[in-house]
């Protein structure tokens, strides 16, 4: 299982703080998560910050990315401001 920690918006829109889902890559995360929460789509989660383990999403290798048991995953809403 990897546990996947909300920041921001997406901890108010999905009403949880973290949540443990069995997924392979960031990709299959994302399609999880729209799937069981249909508010956001995958396609918007893609501009989310995202720490893996500690290192930012960013460095790594983007979707493919995989995930294993254990590894603890970040999702944080997009900076806005104004």
């Amino acid at each position: 299982m990897v546990t996947v920690e909300f920041f921001g918006l997406y901890r108010l829109e999905y009403g949880i703080a973290a949540v443990e889902l069995e997924v392979k890559n960031i990709e299959e995360l994302f399609t999880q998560l729209e799937e069981k929460y249909k508010k956001y789509s995958a396609k918007e989660l893609r501009n989310s910050i995202v720490i893996i383990n500690d290192v930012n999403f960013m460095k790594l290798k983007k979707y493919k990315t995989k995930l294993k048991d254990g590894d603890n995953v970040l999702i944080m809403s997009p900076a806005s401001g104004g």
